[in-house]
């Protein structure tokens, strides 16, 4: 049985999806202390000027406690979710298939959940759901730590590994940009993503 621990993140990036197109089950640690810096509340895409972080503005607890992944709300005073869309817009609107995810993209983005673990979750469904996989989604009661799902939720800008490039929107300015949301893959690769993903899993 093939299982893959996962945090939920921000619109998964292209590496997890890799690993997730692999495994037969997911299963989405939920019980994990929240912690800065990570793909939790922010993802990455390709924009006219080089790589753009979209950080999701959080409610912030008191300092210096630990607080659960799961109690973590969303700070929907702020137009986020807006500025994110119009920046997503702004990136993929000239690449092959932004226009035939475009309506569903807006839809997800009308209902913004409080918390901001299913908000995240929500995103990893829209992705796997246009992304073609099907798989087994479950979540964790107990925690359980897990080193490979520590090192996908990092988000320090070094990719695990060099993956085989695609095209992308702004690489003739840019080069090829990773680690990148599952988004880019989606919108630049669109039905070929799977193939994509399926031949970069041996080079994990």
């Amino acid at each position: 049985m093939n299982d893959l621990i996962i945090h939920p993140s921000y619109f998964v990036d292209v590496i997890t999806l890799i690993h997730i197109h692999h495994a037969q089950n997911i299963i989405l640690e939920q019980q994990d202390s929240y912690v800065k810096q990570t793909y939790r509340n922010r993802c990455y895409i390709a924009a006219a000027n080089g790589k753009l972080a979209l950080n999701i503005p959080i409610v912030h607890q008191k300092k210096g406690h630990s607080v659960l992944y799961s109690s973590i709300e969303i700070d929907n005073s702020q137009a986020w979710a807006s500025t994110h869309l119009k920046s997503i817009k702004s990136a993929y609107y000239s690449s092959p298939y932004f226009e035939y995810y475009q309506d569903d993209l807006e839809e997800l983005f009308k209902e913004i959940p409080s918390s901001l673990l299913e908000w995240n979750i929500k995103t990893l469904h829209f992705l796997m759901h246009h992304l073609q996989i099907d798989r087994t989604i479950n979540r964790v009661v107990n925690y359980e730590d897990n080193a490979l799902a520590k090192r996908l939720i990092t988000a320090k800008g070094d990719a695990l590994f060099q993956l085989d490039s695609y095209i992308q929107v702004f690489q003739e300015k840019h080069g090829f940009t990773q680690p990148l949301s599952g988004l880019d893959l989606l919108f630049n690769l669109g039905p070929a993503a799977g193939r994509y993903l399926k031949k970069q899993y041996h080079k994990l």
